[in-house]
C-alpha cells in the first residue's frame, strides 16, 4: 500500500508539474509572440488588415522563432496560412490542417473565438503534440486568431522514464526492506520501525537524516544507504529547482529584450522620415538629392527588415554566432557617408558633427559596421548636449566623443551589459550591448569613458592582410 500511495503521490506530483510547466510555457509563447505581432503591426501601421496581408509572413517568422507550426485565422473565422517547420517530422506527419472555423472544429479554435487562450493535447504512437490557440487583440480591435502546434514529446517521455526509475526504485527498496524484515530477530524491530518512518516521511517530501541509527550491523548499514539515497533525491531535487529558476530568469530576460527591441529600429526610420520630410517640401527640386535618398531610403528599409530578423533571432540565441560574408575597406568615407546621413538627426538636437582621421583599412561586414556606428553616433546625439559638437577621429583607435550630463558611475561600469540604464525614454540600453557583440564577432574591442563631462566611446579592430599599398595619411577636419 505504501509503495502504491508513494507511486500515486509521486505520478501526481509530476503531472500538475507538467501541467503548470505546460501553462507557463504557452503563457509565455503568447505573451512573446503577440510582443512580435505588436512591434510588427506598428510598423506596418497603415494597413487595415494585417493578418490578411502579411498573415504568411507573420507565421513564418513565428514558426521559424518558436520551432512550431503557426496558423493564422481571420476573424471571421476563415483560414489564411499556415507554416510549419520541416526540422519537425513530427509536426510534419501529423499536422491537422483545419480550415474555416465551424462547429465541427478543435475545441482550442472554438474557444479562441470567444476570446479565450486555450490548448489541446494529443497523444501519437510517437510522442505527444499541443494544439494552442489564442485570439489576438491590439487596441480593442480583434486582427484574428493564431494556432501554434508544439512537439512535447521529450517532456512526456521524460517524464515517463522518471515515474518508471522511481517505481523500479521503489519496488526495489521495499523489496529489499521485506527480505531483510523477515530475516531480522525482536532485536532489529526498532531500526526498522524508524526505517518506515523515514520512508513515510519521504513520501511526503521530507527529506530529514535517520536520527536514531544506533546500530553498526546489517541494518545500520541499510539505514545508512538509505541516509544516502535521502540525500542524493534531496539534491537532485535542489538541483532542479536551480535548472528552473535559471529557466525563469533567462525567460524574463528574453522577455526584457522583446519589449526593448525597438529602441535599435528608430534610427534607421529616422533617416527614412528626415529624407521623406526633404523631398515632400513644396519647392523641392533637387535631382541629385533626389537620387541620394531614394537610394538611402531603399537601403534603410532593406536595413530595417534585416534588423528586424537578426533581432528576433537574437532573442532565441543572444546574437548569431555564423559570420557573414566579409570584405576588406576603407573605414573613414564608409563613417563619413554615415555621419552624412547622422547629420539630419544632428541637426533636431542643434548639434554638429565633425570628422578626422586617416584611412584605416579593416575587415569585416560593411551592414554590421554601418549598424555599430550608427548605434554608437545615435547615441551620442540622443545623449549629447545641444550646440555642442560630435568629434569623431578615425585612425587605429576610432574614437567618439562628445559632451553630455554626468554619468553615473555604475552605468560607466556596466555601460555594455543590456538594460543596464534607461537615461531617456527612447533609449533602453540595448545598443552598445549589440554593438560589443557584434565587434567580438571581428576580433574588435569598445571600450567606454567618461571624464570633465565628456563621453568617449573607442573602438579597435585587428590588422587586416593587406596587398602592400601604403595609404598616404589625411589630416583634414571637416564638419559634416
Amino acid at each position: 500500500m505504501a509503495t502504491l500511495f508513494f507511486n500515486q503521490l509521486l505520478e501526481k506530483t509530476i503531472e500538475n508539474y507538467t501541467t503548470t510547466y505546460i501553462k507557463n510555457d504557452l503563457t509565455n509563447l503568447q505573451h512573446t509572440s503577440k510582443e512580435y505581432i505588436k512591434q510588427f503591426s506598428q510598423i506596418h501601421s497603415n494597413d487595415d488588415d494585417l493578418f490578411s496581408e502579411y498573415g504568411s509572413t507573420i507565421a513564418q517568422v513565428l514558426s521559424n522563432l518558436h520551432a512550431q507550426s503557426v496558423a493564422v485565422y481571420k476573424p471571421d473565422g476563415s483560414f489564411l496560412y499556415e507554416a510549419v517547420p520541416i526540422d519537425q517530422p513530427l509536426l510534419m506527419e501529423n499536422q491537422k490542417y483545419e480550415h474555416d472555423v465551424n462547429k465541427n472544429s478543435s475545441n482550442e479554435l472554438l474557444q479562441a473565438f470567444q476570446n479565450k487562450a486555450a490548448y489541446t493535447p494529443k497523444t501519437l504512437g510517437k510522442g505527444t503534440i499541443i494544439y494552442f490557440a489564442y485570439p489576438v487583440y491590439m487596441n480593442d480591435t480583434f486582427y484574428g486568431v493564431i494556432r501554434f502546434t508544439g512537439d512535447y514529446s521529450d517532456m512526456f517521455r521524460h517524464n515517463e522514464q522518471l515515474l518508471t526509475s522511481f517505481r523500479l526504485l521503489t519496488i526495489f527498496l521495499f523489496i529489499g526492506v521485506f527480505i531483510i524484515s523477515l530475516l531480522i530477530t525482536n532485536q532489529i524491530i526498532k531500526p526498522l520501525q524508524y526505517l518506515t518512518i523515514a520512508t513515510k516521511r519521504m513520501a511526503r517530501g521530507d527529506y530529514n537524516e535517520i536520527t536514531n541509527n544506533k546500530t553498526s550491523d546489517e541494518i545500520g548499514e541499510l539505514a545508512n544507504q538509505f541516509q544516502h539515497m535521502q540525500n542524493e533525491i534531496r539534491q537532485r531535487i535542489d538541483e532542479l529547482n536551480e535548472e528552473k529558476e535559471k529557466v525563469l530568469l533567462l525567460e524574463q530576460k528574453r522577455t526584457d529584450f522583446f519589449h526593448n527591441v525597438t529602441h535599435e529600429l528608430k534610427t534607421p526610420l529616422t533617416t527614412i522620415s528626415g529624407y521623406a520630410q526633404i523631398i515632400g517640401e513644396k519647392n523641392f527640386d533637387d535631382a541629385i538629392f533626389l537620387q541620394k535618398a531614394a537610394s538611402n531610403i531603399h537601403s534603410e528599409s532593406e536595413r530595417l527588415n534585416g534588423m528586424v530578423t537578426e533581432l528576433l533571432s537574437f532573442s532565441k540565441s543572444q546574437m548569431p554566432s555564423i559570420m557573414k560574408n566579409k570584405e576588406v575597406f576603407d573605414l573613414y568615407p564608409f563613417i563619413q557617408s554615415i555621419c552624412e546621413d547622422m547629420q539630419l538627426k544632428a541637426k533636431k538636437y542643434t548639434m554638429s558633427i565633425e570628422l578626422t582621421g586617416t584611412p584605416t583599412m579593416i575587415n569585416a561586414n560593411r551592414d554590421d559596421m554601418r549598424q555599430v556606428f550608427i548605434n554608437v553616433i545615435d547615441n551620442a546625439i540622443k545623449h549629447g548636449k545641444p550646440k555642442q559638437a560630435i568629434q569623431i577621429c578615425v585612425n587605429e583607435t576610432i574614437s567618439i566623443m562628445n559632451f553630455c550630463e554626468p554619468i553615473p558611475s555604475k552605468i560607466v561600469e556596466h555601460a555594455f551589459d543590456p538594460f543596464i540604464h534607461r537615461s531617456t525614454n527612447e533609449s533602453h540600453g540595448l545598443g552598445l550591448f549589440i554593438c560589443k557583440q557584434i565587434l567580438e564577432q571581428y576580433g574588435g574591442t569598445i571600450s567606454f569613458h567618461y571624464e570633465n563631462e565628456q563621453a568617449k566611446i573607442e573602438i579597435t579592430f585587428p590588422h587586416p592582410q593587406q596587398n602592400g599599398n601604403n595609404l598616404s595619411r589625411i589630416g583634414n577636419r571637416s564638419s559634416i
